[in-house]
């Protein structure tokens, strides 16, 4: 073969090499260009270090999270981009991986301007043809938000814990088939449980006949309506009753649905009775007071033996009526007075058929052998007796008090009189 020829072949061959150069290095950049895109589309740092330790690549997520720039990250370590104490945390894992060549989950902090962030990271070894690492690759996935939410979220729950279990109240929670999914400890205390103890069982299960329905009934209430409900439940408990104030209201789930149906409820049951005990000692109170007064608003005065008087002050009612003829007729019985006056000059009121009542009354006295002698009879007093059918000739009627008295007084002296005088003819 002539030198020309050999030149054309070593030039052909030559040609058909950079073409193949060209090529490789078109599909290069086009698997990189699709790497490249592909990792800056997932919202988690992606990173790739060559078998020396150096970046060759990290998204665009890594850029945002970490405010590293391509430039300030490419080729160089760990140790050229991040402080000591995270890169030196960063090796643990990476060391992991390249001596066993697999994929190693580590939990790993990075500092952030709002504080540090918590990643969750996947390393794994990038092989040759030959079963040696050529690269490291690492995912990693900021986990901060749920981080904080789920502190929050502890933290919540905590402070509910703590509420439900040291809270005097009973605090429930039953599902739809009247299950308790919640029990706090005064719940549990009442019937004589612990919290444990309840969970999972039926209310009728739980709670005493009667108690049980009213509970399983206002529960199904709040399920068919999904409102609230407060009332005051007077419930049948072992031989008794007791009285619960009650909240009941519906619980949630993340579709809208009532799931659960919540209730907290104060036994009322001393308190009530306390009222009630408190109610009962006012009533009594305020009717030994009403009786007092009453008694004091109708003074017996005795005059002499055998003569009371009887001054009424103010408006003569039908229960003060009562207690008047009461008062009177237990004292004529008492005292066997002859003469009872009943002073009106003081009472400013008395209804038409309290005049009636008290015409009865004279005539209870007439029957224990007493003579009723009315006085201070004012003129609208006086028209209303007027109108009166039963006659007035029983009456005796002077204008004053000490015309009453001494009306009274004669009479006793006829009558003492009058006994000597039988007494004499006796003998």
């Amino acid at each position: 073969m002539s030198e020309n020829a050999e030149i054309a072949r070593l030039q052909a061959e030559n040609a058909a090499l950079r073409r193949r150069v060209a090529e490789q290095d078109d599909q290069r950049q086009r698997l990189e260009r699709l790497l490249q895109t592909t990792i800056d589309h997932v919202d988690s740092l992606i990173y790739l270090r060559d078998a020396d330790g150096l970046f060759t690549h990290i998204n665009t997520t890594y850029e945002r999270l970490t405010s590293l720039s391509p430039a300030a990250v490419i080729g160089r370590r760990d140790s050229d981009v991040f402080p000591k104490e995270v890169y030196e945390a960063f090796r643990i894992a990476d060391r992991q991986v390249a001596e066993s060549l697999a994929t190693v989950t580590q939990e790993e902090l990075l500092p952030q301007d709002d504080g540090m962030h918590f990643f969750r990271s996947y390393k794994f070894p990038v092989l040759g043809a030959d079963g040696r690492m050529i690269a490291q690759g690492g995912i990693s996935t900021d986990l901060t938000q749920q981080r904080r939410a789920e502190a929050k979220l502890q933290a919540t729950k905590s402070i509910l814990q703590a509420i439900v279990e040291n809270a005097p109240l009973a605090i429930l929670a039953t599902d739809s088939s009247h299950k308790y999914v919640l029990a706090s400890n005064e719940a549990a205390r009442q019937v004589g449980l612990k919290p444990e103890d309840v969970l999972g069982k039926y209310v009728t299960d739980i709670l005493p006949p009667g108690a049980a329905e009213a509970m399983q009934d206002t529960t199904a209430q709040v399920f068919r309506t999904g409102t609230t409900l407060v009332l005051e439940q007077k419930v049948p408990w072992e031989g008794s009753f007791k009285v619960f104030l009650t909240h009941m209201f519906p619980i949630r789930d993340d579709d809208g649905q009532v799931g659960a149906v919540g209730t907290i409820a104060t036994d009322v049951t001393d308190m009530r009775r306390a009222e009630s005990e408190h109610l009962r000692l006012q009533e009594e109170v305020i009717h030994a007071q009403r009786s007092a007064l009453l008694e004091l608003s109708t003074p017996i005065v005795p005059i002499v033996d055998g003569v009371l008087a009887v001054p009424l002050i103010g408006a003569i009612d039908r229960e003060r009526n009562q207690q008047i003829a009461v008062a009177v007729l237990q004292h004529v019985a008492a005292t066997r007075a002859a003469v009872v006056i009943l002073d009106l000059t003081g009472v400013r009121h008395v209804e038409a058929d309290i005049v009636d009542a008290l015409m009865q009354t004279v005539r209870a006295m007439g029957m224990l052998g007493a003579e009723a002698v009315l006085t201070g009879i004012s003129p609208d007093l006086a028209a209303m007796m007027a109108d009166l059918d039963e006659p007035l000739r029983h009456i005796t009627v002077r204008q004053t008090l000490q015309h009453g008295i001494g009306h009274a007084l004669t009479k006793l002296r006829e009558r003492r009189t009058g006994h000597r005088r039988s007494a004499a003819g006796e003998h």
